[in-house]
Formats: structure tokens, sequence, C-alpha cells
């Protein structure tokens, strides 16, 4: 895509289709979820990382803005990347087929819209934006704890670990925080690897 003029069509179709495929996989998701497995709306929010992801790529999408497209690729990726690498899926009998195939293609869209923007649209971030989505993480983390603790949920996985990393409760959760935070850190600035490659 990066080869093809920013204002081609295609670009148009790309950006348009990606659109409708993960507006309409999302919110089917969250009704089939509300309405026919019965799931309260409390624990039927949209307020993961990745749902807060999906908001900005698809915004991004609409709107072509280079600080979203920014966060796409930081934020979003790596968010993805890690719940690509470690699923957590908790629906479980007939809902569970249905769960895996709109968990991958939610998280393969944000790797991808990502990269698109990126490389295809040339949106190359400076260094300082590895610290804006840095930052865009940990003040998510701190607006959605006190959710959780009013709400009894688990988004973002302030209150405690993914149920299906059970080997993750044999340590103290601040230290999972911990990890977590500097896995985004430290895989934030391999993705600027190119960038600083290319300036250099």
């Amino acid at each position: 895509m990066g080869v093809i003029h920013p204002d081609s069509v295609l670009h148009q179709v790309f950006r348009f289709s990606l659109f409708i495929l993960v507006g309409v996989n999302e919110a089917a998701w969250f009704l089939y979820r509300h309405y026919v497995a019965e799931i309260p709306v409390a624990n039927n929010l949209p307020l993961h990382l990745c749902d807060i992801s999906v908001f900005l790529m698809l915004y991004t999408l609409v709107s072509k803005r280079s600080w979203t497209g920014e966060l796409s690729y930081f934020m979003g990726a790596v968010g993805a990347l890690l719940a690509i690498c470690m699923p957590a899926i908790t629906e479980t009998g007939n809902i569970r087929l249905i769960a895996e195939i709109r968990y991958f293609i939610t998280h393969i869209a944000l790797v991808g819209i990502g990269v698109y923007f990126t490389f295809g649209r040339r949106y190359f971030p400076s260094y300082s934006a590895i610290w804006r989505s840095y930052g865009f993480v940990h003040i998510y983390a701190l607006f959605i704890t006190p959710v959780n603790v009013l709400l009894g949920t688990n988004y973002f996985y302030t209150i405690s670990a993914p149920q299906q990393l059970s080997f993750l409760f044999v340590f103290p959760h601040w230290l999972f925080l911990i990890g977590a935070s500097l896995i985004f850190l430290v895989i934030f600035n391999v993705l600027y690897i190119p960038f600083f490659l290319n300036r250099r």
C-alpha cells in the first residue's frame, strides 16, 4: 500500500472495508453476549485496552489522523500481539468458537491497521510517540482501575491477571503489572527500530 498514492481508491476501499468488518464484528459480538448469552452489562462493556484500541482504530480509519495512527502502531499493535500470544478467552460451550473468531479478527486487525497507517500511509512516528503511547496506556490503567473496583470487574486486568494464565497467580499482582508495563516499553522501543535506523 505504501507504493500506491494515499488518495487512491484502493486506500479508500481498504479503509472502508476494514471499518465495516471490524465495526460489525465488534457490535455483533457485544450484542450477542448481552441478548443471547445474557451476560450482565457491567461484564460486557468494551473497556479492555484492545476495545479502546478498536475505537481509536475506527476513528483513525475515518479521520486519517497521524496521532491516532501512532497509537494504533504502538499501543494497539503491542496490546493485540500480547493478546494473540496469550489469548484470554473466558467463554465456554457453544459461544466459544464465536468468541475465538471474533477475538482473532479484532486483534489481527489491530496489528494490521497499525502497520498500514505507519508504512502504508507513511505516518512515520517520532521517538516521542513511544512516550505518548506509553503514557496513554498508564493513564487508561489509572482510569479503569476505580471503574473495576466500583463494578467488580477486571478490565485491562488491573485487578488480577487473566484467569486463563493461572501460572501468574503464584506471583503478587503488582509484579504482573510492572512486568506488563516493562513489556510495553520494551516492545514500543523495538517497534521504533526501523525509524531509528532510517534516520541514522
